[in-house]
């Protein structure tokens, strides 16, 4: 899901072309649109090999940052990075990148401590991956590709659960309104979650 972000300071965002706020790109394309296009062409045929072999892990934040990576490494020098400089969202202000690390060791250790990956509960399941897809949400780890990384690794999740979830039956809107309850409610992504299930 291809979305603007703001900077959260009056300087130049280190990933963007001078005097621009197109992302500093492989392809060295400098019209955001166009960026755009081949992002979404490149993420969208990575994401179908990621159907067929999923990036193997343990549920922690090398496995999110090895997505990260798969996903966006032909097209961002950043890809597989934590971000470096603060980034907001309409109203919704993201970690600041000093916390980010630590934050995210916070999230992936209670999934552990709170043996999450044993449960067997389908609803329990599901309250499960919205919590976390909340938590990390509101992280946003990476410059960009926060949404489809975060949603690659919950779908492993799933995988890890016995199901499968197909994103494409939820539309980007619906979505995104989801993701900005999310700050406040961490079962906002909860409906989404069973209309995307695909029982194996």
């Amino acid at each position: 899901m291809f979305s603007k972000y703001d900077v959260y300071t009056t300087v130049q965002s280190l990933y963007c072309y001078p005097d621009s706020d197109v992302l500093k790109n492989k392809l060295n394309i400098r019209d955001r649109d166009k960026l755009k296009q081949a992002e979404e062409e490149i993420t969208a045929l990575k994401q179908y090999i990621l159907m067929e072999s999923p990036i193997k892990g343990r549920f922690t934040k090398t496995q999110l940052i090895n997505i990260h990576r798969f996903l966006f490494e032909d097209i961002y020098p950043f890809a597989g990075h934590i971000r470096r400089e603060q980034i907001s969202k309409g109203d919704t202000l993201f970690f600041p990148p000093h916390l980010i690390n630590q934050e995210l060791d916070k999230v992936f250790s209670k999934l552990h401590n709170d043996n999450m990956l044993h449960e067997t509960d389908r609803k329990h399941q599901i309250e499960r991956l919205s919590y976390i897809m909340s938590e990390l949400n509101i992280i946003h780890p990476f410059r960009e590709g926060n949404g489809r990384s975060i949603r690659e690794l919950i779908r492993c999740m799933a995988l890890h659960y016995r199901f499968s979830l197909d994103w494409s039956r939820v539309d980007r809107d619906t979505m995104l309104e989801a993701a900005i309850r999310s700050v406040v409610d961490s079962m906002a992504f909860r409906d989404i979650i069973v209309k995307c299930t695909v029982e194996e």
